[in-house]
């Protein structure tokens, strides 16, 4: 009796050992799992009065576990938006996300050493809200041609928008050089406007929906109409020197945006609602930052299948900045600004090619 007792002592201490170290095991398991994350660090611009462009991706991607699926953790670096390209050549960011094709193409004539690695921005497409120029409601401008020998507001000069503006101008007759373009502070776009400092202003959203809405103001056009089509508008940079050296993440990173385009093209409402959520959309200009009918329907918002660079789409914006004398016509060539090799999709879809 009292060896069956010893024995079932002994049997159950062994037991209660190897649940601990089972347990442990577990444990260490774990910690290991979340220190194997490699931290990558994403541009992140300052929010415009609560809102801002271009997040849905990577909030998708983190809110889903997209980026932990395939080792990696995000890190958002808040980053001016002048300087964000910088940061990027300098190594203080590894993925610049937000970056229009047309932007990036005027940087990598300048001497950007980088790629567009994954389309991660929401292309234009003529069904849904975009911002532009806007006018005095009640003032003189009425279509483009009244824009001749008159002063365009902005307050990025050397930014995409305005090579936007220029494109939907000269295709009404308009040339580049019958319009000056005046540098503006943001705080300033709308009294310049009133007082007549300037003719029109080239308003981002949600500039653009409180002006519009005041109804003193009127939107002359929508760049989402400006291809006439669904098109890739942009997406994340890369630096060359980046992704030589870890080409690991850049498949990560672009692996988990793919992933999370696929799920924002099933789930356009979701990523709304993610949206306003974290705080990256103010319910305030909602639905008008998407909608040209002020409905709450996203069914027609749509990202990039696969989060895949377009051939095509980038031959379009190579075309227009250099129409718009931006870059030397010839000087470059819809391959030297992208990259599909990183997304698990390229070989499986027309768009890689």
């Amino acid at each position: 009796m009292a060896l069956s007792r010893l024995l079932s002592a002994t049997s159950a201490r062994r037991i209660a050992r190897m649940l601990l170290l089972a347990a442990g095991v577990a444990l260490a398991t774990g910690a290991a799992s979340a220190d194997d994350l490699k931290t990558i660090k994403i541009f992140f611009p300052p929010l415009n009065n609560g809102w801002t462009s271009g997040f849905e991706l990577v909030e998708v991607a983190d809110a889903q576990g997209f980026f932990k699926k395939y080792g990696v953790k995000d890190e958002l670096e808040v980053v001016p938006w002048d300087q964000y390209t910088v940061a990027l050549d300098s190594g203080a960011l590894d993925f610049a996300p937000f970056s229009d094709y047309a932007y990036f193409i005027n940087a990598l004539d300048k001497g950007l050493k980088a790629k567009e690695v994954v389309s991660s921005t929401l292309p234009f497409n003529p069904d849904i809200a975009g911002d532009g120029l806007v006018v005095l409601d009640k003032g003189p401008i009425k279509t483009a041609q009244d824009l001749k020998g008159k002063r365009i507001g902005t307050t990025y000069p050397s930014f995409s928008g305005v090579w936007f503006a220029l494109d939907w101008l000269s295709k009404r007759g308009v040339a580049k050089d019958d319009v000056s373009i005046v540098p503006v502070p943001q705080a300033q776009l709308e009294q310049v406007l009133q007082q007549g400092g300037v003719d029109a202003i080239i308003a981002y959203a949600p500039l653009n929906i409180q002006l519009v809405r005041k109804g003193d103001f009127r939107q002359l056009f929508s760049v989402s109409d400006i291809a006439g089509r669904f098109i890739t508008r942009g997406g994340t940079m890369a630096s060359d020197k980046f992704i030589a050296e870890h080409p690991d993440l850049v498949r990560a990173y672009v692996s988990a945006i793919s992933d999370a385009a696929e799920w924002a093209n099933t789930h356009p409402a979701e990523v709304i609602k993610l949206g306003i959520e974290r705080g990256r959309l103010d319910t305030a200009f909602l639905p008008d930052l998407y909608n040209k009918d002020r409905k709450e329907d996203y069914s027609k918002l749509r990202w990039a299948p696969h989060a895949l660079n377009n051939a095509q789409d980038l031959a379009f914006w190579l075309d227009l900045v250099e129409k718009a004398g931006i870059v030397p016509t010839g000087k470059l060539k819809p391959a030297d600004l992208y990259t599909n090799e990183f997304n698990p999709h390229a070989k499986d879809s027309a768009a890689a090619n």
